[in-house]
């Protein structure tokens, strides 16, 4: 066997700051991304406005993106308390 060259790369991490109002996130529901922006928080609950309408149900469980450096950064993760339903345009 040959030689190995090891090269080991550490992480900083950063204390996650909370949502703030108008903060423009990304938001994955099961296999689907879209843009979401806060529109209010309360404790450790956030209102989110989709860009795009998603089909999912109440209970499924959302992760929260934040861009970061040029890059996206998971921040969070949730389930869906409740939503608006909506009918598709014919």
């Amino acid at each position: 066997m040959g030689n190995w060259r090891l090269t080991l790369f550490y992480a900083t991490f950063k204390q996650v700051q909370k949502l703030s109002k108008n903060e423009v996130l990304m938001v994955n529901i099961g296999s689907l991304s879209t843009g979401g922006r806060v529109i209010a928080t309360r404790a450790d609950i956030a209102k989110i406005g989709l860009t795009t309408p998603v089909c999912t149900e109440v209970g499924e469980k959302i992760a929260l993106s934040r861009r970061v450096e040029k890059h996206w950064r998971l921040i969070g993760w949730g389930n869906i308390r409740r939503g608006v339903k909506i009918t598709p345009d014919s």
